[in-house]
This record gives C-alpha cells, structure tokens and sequence, in this order.
C-alpha cells in the first residue's frame, strides 16, 4: 500500500501544490523506506523483512522528516549547518548509498564514496605527488551543507527527473500492463508475423513484440523478462537455439530504453540536462530505434537461414480481429504524442493519458481496473522507480 501511496503522491503533484524541496525530500523519504522493504541487504535474505530493513527504514523517516519539520529555517543555514544537520545529512547519505547498492549492486555507491573522500581530501593530494589532482577541499560541513541542505546534491536535478518524469511514466506504464496492453502487443504482433512461412518469422515476432512492449515499459529488463516468459516456447519450436534465442530475447528486450514514447529513465535526464522538450528527445529517438531493432530483424534473417529454421503456426485471432477488439490499447500511447505536440507539458501529458487509460480499460470487461486492480498497478508503478530513485539521487552526490 505504501508503493501505491507513492503513485498516488506524484499524480497530486501533477494538479496540486507542493513545494519542490519537500516534494523531493518526501519522494525520497518513501523510497528509502520502500527499497529496504523491498530490496534485502542479501539475496540469501529474501524474502524476509530483517530488522535490520527495518532500522533503515526507520532511520531513512527519522533523517528525511527533519527537513520537512523545520523547513522554513532548514532552507536558511545551508552555509552553516547544526550538528543535527550534520549527523542526519550524513545518514541521509550513508542511507542513499546503501539503497543503491541494494538496487543496483557496489559500484556505482563505492564511486561516489571515491568522490566524497577525493572532496575531503583534496588538500593533502600534493603531498603524495599529485599536484595534478590537488584542491582546497571541502570541510564537512560545506560537503553535508550542499548534498543534504540544498537542490544540489542528493536532491539535485536527477532526482527530480525520477520524481516528476520517470515516476509518472512508470505509472502510466504499470496502468497499461495491468489493463492487459502487454498480452495485446504480443498477440498482435503474433497475428501479423505468427503466420508466416519464413523460419525467421517467430523471431520477427519476438522483436516487434519487444518493441511494442518497449512503448509502455521503458524498461529493457522488464520487457526482456515479459518477452521470455510468452514467446520463448515460439522460438524454441523454430528451432533457434537457447543462445540464439536468448540473444534475440534480451536484444529485443533491453531496445525499450530506446522506444518512444516512453523510453528509459536517460531519455528524461537527457531532456533536463539539454533543456530540450521531451518531445524533442521523442522524436530523435525515432530513427535510431528504428535502426536498432531493424538491424536486429536483419540479424534474425541471417541466422534463421543459417540454422535452417521453420516457420511455426500460432493459434492466434487474426490483426483485424485483434484490432477491432482491443486496438483502443494503442489510444493512450498516442494521446501521450498528441497532447505532447499540442504543447502540453509531458506532466500533464501522461496524467491525462493514465487516466485515459484506466478509462478505457473498463472496455473490456476482463481488463477493467476495478479499485483492487487498480491498487494493484499504482503499487507496481511505486515499485518500479525504486531503483531508479536510490540511483538517481547518488547520481546527486557525483554531481
């Protein structure tokens, strides 16, 4: 329930007023919490919850609610901070590091722990001969000061990318998987290449089927796990072998990142970053998907020729059928582009198009998200950006 209080937190952003600062101290307090509930500090771990999660969840409300108590002087002495500032502002960080390497893995926490210390340390870097390297430094005070105190650092511009763009994305996404969109792109791209004679027909339906899914995802992990668990048997009984078709898998899968209009979360970064519009990024990053996965398809040819594979016949409506009954999966999508081209902003855009979504799910009456369905998909929506929010705010700490 609490990843589906998140949902709804950022879909009151898009119409209500909250201050950006504890928009984002906010954000970031409930995905703390939620990723060591979620994330174990072990995979042997799984799927319990520790004590130790729930210290850190504790922690992470007891660290991040200070800034939003005393908001109205916290905001004032950035420059000079109390010791409680300190103290939290250093277990804010250590949290955020340690959510990450829950989501992500090591590396990405131990580089920005590099760069901690190399801002720390700078000064006495002349005395080991690295004169190169060497700077003033900065005290704990002015390092705490910016990563925990201003929109600098933890809570910087990454971060609200994850909070604003990525989040409502992800939500949008989960409304439409949970709608059934996901069973529709594959059935119809199964339709339209299921029957043909080609050997190379099951893999032309893996890619057009992952970059269908790629359309309401935007993840490449989760698109490839999709993808695998529905058409690995197609591929199979044409004969591609397991790393064959797993190469197919995973390549059509992780294309996600690339297919508009929802994209992966650099596609958002890249558009703050550039001061671009997103629908910009959208547009640009029409050819080269088209390439990517054209080039995959070019690749499918080549070796279903070389293993002699043989077409397979799928039982399957046809694309009319399909289309005629569950085609309205295909409106939300494009509502997000024309609202976009409109002028709208892409907040407003995929708030509009979510609710649209769960408007015309109610079509079909095995797709209509009733209340339980519908928490169901805002707590997957939650779930999603996790990795995405410990990724991003560390992103903050480098920066």
């Amino acid at each position: 329930m609490l990843a589906a209080g998140l949902s709804l937190y950022a879909l009151y952003w898009v119409v209500g007023i909250v201050q950006p600062q504890i928009y984002r101290v906010s954000f970031l307090l409930v995905t703390l919490v939620l990723t060591f509930l979620v994330f174990p500090a072990h995979p042997r771990w799984r799927p319990r919850v520790m004590w130790l999660d729930w210290a850190l969840g504790a922690a992470a409300i007891a660290a991040l609610a200070w800034p939003v108590i005393d908001f109205d002087r916290f905001v004032y002495r950035a420059a000079t901070p109390l010791t409680v500032d300190l103290v939290l502002g250093g277990v804010t960080t250590l949290l955020v590091l340690e959510a990450t390497r829950r989501t992500v893995g090591p590396i990405l926490p131990v580089t920005a722990v590099v760069f901690l210390l190399y801002g720390y340390y700078g000064p006495y870097l002349e005395l080991v001969g690295l004169e190169l390297f060497a700077h003033r430094g900065y005290d704990a005070a002015r390092l705490v000061g910016t990563l925990y105190m201003t929109l600098e650092g933890i809570f910087g511009v990454p971060l609200n990318v994850c909070a604003t763009f990525i989040i409502l994305f992800t939500i949008f996404g989960a409304i439409l998987a949970k709608s059934g969109a996901g069973p529709f792109f594959i059935n119809w791209t199964m339709a339209a290449f299921g029957r043909s004679e080609s050997g190379a027909g099951p893999g032309r339906t893996v890619t057009l089927s992952g970059f269908l899914l790629g359309t309401v995802s935007g993840s490449g992990v989760a698109t490839t796990v999709t993808l695998g668990a529905v058409v690995w048997p197609l591929l199979r009984r044409a004969g591609f072998s397991a790393e064959i078709g797993g190469g197919i898998l995973s390549a059509s899968g992780i294309g996600a990142i690339m297919a508009p209009p929802m994209m992966g979360a650099a596609a958002f970064l890249i558009a703050e970053f550039l001061q671009i519009t997103y629908l910009q990024v959208i547009v640009m990053a029409i050819v080269p998907a088209i390439l990517y996965y054209f080039s995959i398809v070019l690749m499918i040819e080549a070796d279903a020729r070389r293993l002699g594979t043989k077409a397979v016949t799928v039982d399957v409506p046809s694309v009319g059928e399909l289309t005629r009954r569950y085609g309205y999966q295909f409106l939300p999508l494009i509502s997000i582009v024309v609202l976009l081209v409109s002028g709208m902003t892409p907040f407003r855009a995929v708030f509009l198009s979510t609710l649209l979504a769960v408007g015309l799910s109610f079509i079909r009456r095995e797709n209509a998200l009733w209340p339980r369905r519908l928490v169901e998909a805002l707590e997957a929506g939650g779930r999603g950006v996790l990795s995405v929010a410990a990724t991003t705010a560390t992103a903050g700490i480098l920066g």
